[in-house]
């Protein structure tokens, strides 16, 4: 009789400590997802190591949990996760995106040599159209006729060196004849002018070159130390603009820029004009409207003094405002202004706005 009461002692005295054993270990125990987070719960997280099959160990507060990830995370990186539900399994919603790898960018030979040139100019000052400097009067001696007037205006613009590019495609598709590329500022250096290289090897190769200058070429690199910067390599390569051409390079890359383009010169001997042409591009008042195009004229002319004209061309709509500070000559202009309108008429245009105003109106 008291060994069994002993033995029911021991037994009671067993359960009693390991039910305090299990209490104190499940005490230690992190509580579970359910108890610790409220769906909706903000968190950040850690990649500890990858597994295979796009799995992952993610360590979220002191719990190592295993979660699938989209391709690219890698141990180590962060997350933001926002807790969704803990049943049936721990879920959440990935608040974040792999942090992108080490790329070096290289431009092509080209495309370097375009970037010192745009260093030259500087980055604080507002961008400027483009000007383009005619170095001898467009014709020898005074001339009232249009078509010659607009036939010498156009080729003050074709000749430019501006549009080089885009006449060079514009030859090898047998559009244009060679002698056109060789009178612009570009093609008077084409060593084919020296008889050094067969003309259309010279304007395929600087066709290439051009398509070359637009080429990025990005690869991974795992130490930055073991490369050697564009700038070191650019440094080592010729540049395939010449020298010569740079005005008219810089030229091209402001109009870009501006869509605004500025010829000065004569017209003829003793008559200076500046002529501004303005591209809208994208600023059209709603979709499939023409788009107008703004050109203005400055002219110090004899009998009328200085002139500012300011035309707008839509399709065959054109509006035009004149700026004079002579009330004499504000007087004749709007005298001439039906003369204006029937001429322009009989040309196929229609005048929708004429406005004469004084300098500042």
């Amino acid at each position: 009789m008291e060994n069994i009461t002993l033995q029911a002692q021991i037994l009671t005295v067993r359960s009693s400590v390991d039910a305090a054993l299990t209490a104190g270990r499940e005490d230690k125990q992190p509580p579970l997802p359910q108890a610790r987070w409220s769906p909706g719960d903000q968190m950040s997280a850690r990649v500890e190591a990858s597994l295979p099959g796009g799995r992952f160990h993610v360590r979220v507060d002191d719990l190592l949990l295993e979660m699938n990830l989209p391709d690219g995370f890698k141990a180590g990186d962060r997350l933001e996760l926002q807790f969704v539900s803990a049943q049936p399994r721990p879920s959440f919603v990935l608040n974040s995106q792999p942090e992108p790898a080490r790329q070096e960018v290289e431009l092509s030979r080209a495309g370097r040599a375009l970037g010192e040139i745009l260093k030259s100019v500087s980055s604080e000052k507002p961008a400027q159209a483009a000007v383009v400097k005619a170095a001898v009067p467009l014709l020898p001696a005074p001339s009232s006729e249009a078509p010659k007037l607009a036939e010498a205006l156009s080729k003050a613009l074709t000749t430019s060196g501006v549009f080089y590019e885009s006449h060079q495609s514009q030859w090898v598709l047998g559009q244009r004849p060679v002698s056109d590329l060789l009178s612009e500022p570009q093609g008077k250096l084409s060593p084919a002018l020296r008889g050094e290289q067969p003309v259309k090897t010279e304007v395929v190769n600087n066709l290439l070159d051009r398509i070359d200058a637009k080429a990025v070429a990005s690869r991974s690199e795992t130490s930055a130390s073991t490369s050697t910067s564009a700038s070191d390599r650019s440094a080592t390569l010729p540049s395939p603009v010449h020298q010569d051409a740079l005005p008219q390079v810089r030229s091209q890359l402001q109009a870009l820029e501006t869509q605004q383009l500025v010829w000065q010169g004569q017209l003829w001997p003793g008559q200076d004009l500046e002529w501004t042409i303005r591209d809208p591009g994208e600023q059209s008042s709603g979709p499939g409207e023409v788009e107008p195009w703004f050109t203005q004229l400055r002219l110090l002319l004899p009998q009328l003094g200085a002139l500012t004209a300011d035309l707008a061309l839509v399709d065959q709509s054109l509006r035009i405002r004149l700026s004079a500070s002579s009330e004499q000559s504000r007087d004749q202009m709007n005298a001439a202004h039906a003369a204006l309108a029937s001429a322009l008429s009989a040309a196929g245009i229609d005048l929708i706005s004429f406005r004469v105003t004084g300098d500042g109106d």
